[in-house]
């Protein structure tokens, strides 16, 4: 599963889960619909993603938080 210090609390609507592998983030795409909202690259190659940011709406947090613990 994702970790704790993963997925923090972004504001009074949302929840923001850091991703490290990109079969996991195109689950929660599909799933969810939920897009990266932030794309971290390898250092000076932005032509490789390495991790992202997810929003997740306050009603699905306990709904991805499944989906990772069973994908991780």
């Amino acid at each position: 599963m994702a970790q704790e210090k993963n997925i923090w609390k972004f504001n009074d609507y949302e929840w923001k889960v850091h991703i490290d592998k990109k079969e996991v983030c195109d689950k929660l795409t599909e799933k969810f619909k939920l897009k990266a909202s932030t794309v971290y690259y390898e250092t000076g190659v932005l032509s490789e993603e390495t991790s992202w940011d997810v929003l997740v709406p306050n009603n699905l947090i306990t709904d991805v938080k499944r989906l990772l613990k069973e994908t991780t």
